[in-house]
């Protein structure tokens, strides 16, 4: 018999700047039948709006919300601790090196790599069995700090490059500190992978070329 986890994650989106209907993002993720809803970083870019968090009460999940931050939440001083009681009332974990279990599989929030302190160590000393723990970090390139084992795989769950945001065919012309060698899709390396959203909003010009907004919905099936 097949079990079938569903993960919907999305990033970067840089409320109250983006131009994206939150409520319209809300209706697109409820119609992916989420078990778990990952808000995966940069999701609020200026403080005092902390409570627009509170749109994603209305994200209907059969198991659980999570969230990590990002750099924009520590570079524009947002207020983490009210942040995180407002995350808390609408049901969502903020996971800042912590740790959550659900359904049988260890998720595990790191902390922002440029304005926060990622503790990689934790990682290293969990114990999952031979089950996959999934990774949320906003930036991808903590990829490159992540152990490898041999008994069990990480799948890490990244944004912050936003495709590059101004990428003509496909090119990205520059890359925000933090990406190190990735910008969108899969990457992996030895049991690792790793899915590098290209979020949903924008920083800097308001514009995106050659990298539209996405949803991640990943799959996780197993056999019992």
């Amino acid at each position: 018999m097949q079990k079938r986890l569903r993960v919907v994650a999305i990033s970067d989106i840089h409320a109250p700047s983006t131009k994206f209907s939150i409520s319209e993002l809300v209706r697109i993720v409820n119609a992916q039948s989420a078990d778990i809803f990952i808000l995966a970083g940069d999701i609020i870019d200026k403080k005092g709006s902390e409570s627009l968090v509170r749109h994603f009460a209305l994200v209907s999940t059969r198991l659980a919300k999570l969230a990590v931050l990002g750099n924009w939440e520590y570079k524009r001083n947002l207020n983490i601790s009210k942040l995180k009681d407002e995350y808390e009332k609408i049901g969502m974990r903020l996971l800042i090196n912590n740790i959550s279990k659900i359904s049988g599989i260890t998720f595990f929030g790191l902390d922002d790599l440029i304005g926060g302190k990622p503790n990689f160590n934790i990682i290293r000393k969990t114990k999952t069995g031979s089950k996959p723990m999934i990774v949320i970090s906003h930036c991808p390139e903590s990829f490159d700090y992540l152990p490898i084992f041999s008994k069990f795989s990480l799948i890490v769950i990244s944004g912050h490059t936003h495709g590059g945001q101004i990428a003509p065919f496909g090119i990205a012309l520059c890359k925000p500190r933090g990406s190190g060698g990735y910008i969108g899709g899969w990457y992996y390396k030895g049991n690792n992978s790793m899915y590098v959203m290209r979020g949903i909003g924008t920083s800097g010009f308001p514009i995106r070329i050659g990298a539209r907004p996405e949803i991640l919905v990943l799959d996780l099936c197993s056999s019992f």
